[in-house]
């Protein structure tokens, strides 16, 4: 069964902010264009993350909006940071079924029978897919 990572998203509105974030923080990674999410900690369930192909779920403003496949977990060490883990991602944005979520710091694991269903890639066009008012509708329980 997969495990997942969760983590919030901190200073990105929508979708759109962090596609474009991420469009300037590109990087390759055993040859495939990457992206990256620093933490402190490498978890320890990591191998299990990437053999089965894990993701990491996006917390933007007190929801899960979407995931992206984790490729890689490199460790680094700075003079003025310290230690460092540098969650290595695939650009590509999966959008996922909007979930409410509380916040909380640092990531945590997610397992598979948790995790929202993927509603579709993300369209880069800035249309994020999101529409608030059917997303609340459904928090009340009327769809």
């Amino acid at each position: 069964m997969s495990v997942h990572l969760i983590k919030l998203v901190v200073g990105i509105d929508d979708l759109a902010t962090l596609a474009n974030w991420q469009n300037h923080a590109k990087i390759t990674y055993q040859g495939k264009k990457a992206s990256f999410v620093r933490t402190r900690y490498k978890p320890r369930r990591a191998d299990e993350i990437l053999e089965h192909s894990g993701s990491i779920y996006r917390v933007i403003r007190g929801r899960i909006l979407c995931r992206q496949t984790i490729l890689g977990f490199e460790q680094e060490e700075d003079a003025v940071k310290g230690k460092q883990c540098f969650i290595i991602i695939d650009n590509q944005i999966i959008r996922t079924e909007p979930m409410p979520y509380k916040p909380f710091q640092g990531w945590r694991y997610m397992e598979q029978e948790r995790a929202p269903q993927d509603v579709g890639p993300y369209d880069t066009g800035g249309n994020d897919g999101s529409n608030s008012f059917e997303e609340g509708l459904k928090e009340l329980g009327v769809l």
